[in-house]
């Protein structure tokens, strides 16, 4: 274990004294199991949910944590965010991927993201809808992000940039963009085809072939 797994899994630990650390199940992981109360701003009690955290030691903090709703407080459904299995789908992906790609904190993304999920799931089921709205499931999500996030509203577009950023179509800088059409492709469509990049190869892939079967 490294010394900055060992340093905020401690932490975790000591802020969050409900949960535990468990003997992984599978090799090189780490996994941690304990509950989420969910209080509402006056303190008043909501729910209780028992969870697992596991995520690879070799890679922290740059890995995305695998979180599992033991409890069966969540119905099994992808309307509900939550797998069979009941693993949760605590966001889009390029989202975590993002997370991931900064370096993620144990306690920060629990604060953040793992416990504002349960939380969203029991506002949900107070008040008809998820506090901060709904996102998409599946591939409507991915295209809900790609709107949002670079306000691409034509899949076509998208393609383009993809093919670009995947490298199996080329462009000039200084020459005609190919996606655009303006005298200079650095000027205009290319630094959200390089914002693509952070991504990865096998999103992009993923996304690419999801968009031309749209």
């Amino acid at each position: 274990m490294n010394v900055r797994l060992r340093k905020d899994l401690k932490a975790f630990l000591d802020t969050y004294y409900k949960f535990k650390q468990n003997s992984p199940k599978i090799p090189n992981t780490i996994e941690i199991e304990g509950i989420v109360d969910i209080v509402d701003k006056k303190d008043g009690y909501w729910e209780t949910y028992s969870i697992k955290i596991v995520f690879d030691e070799n890679n922290y903090p740059n890995v995305i944590p695998i979180v599992i709703e033991v409890s069966n407080h969540i119905e099994r459904s992808w309307n509900s965010h939550i797998s069979k299995k009941g693993v949760c789908c605590l966001d889009i992906p390029h989202e975590l991927i993002k997370e991931k790609r900064r370096g993620i904190i144990l306690t920060n993304f629990y604060k953040n993201v793992i416990y504002p999920f349960f939380a969203n799931h029991q506002f949900m089921l107070k008040e008809g809808n998820y506090a901060n709205g709904e996102y998409q499931h599946f591939n409507d999500g991915i295209a809900q992000f790609y709107s949002e996030e670079f306000k691409f509203t034509e899949p076509q577009i998208i393609i383009k940039h993809l093919e670009l950023a995947l490298g199996i179509t080329k462009a000039d800088a200084n020459k005609e963009c190919p996606i655009c059409g303006n005298p200079k492709y650095k000027k205009c469509c290319r630094p959200k085809v390089y914002k693509l990049l952070i991504y990865g190869g096998k999103q992009l892939e993923a996304d690419l072939e999801m968009f031309r079967k749209r």
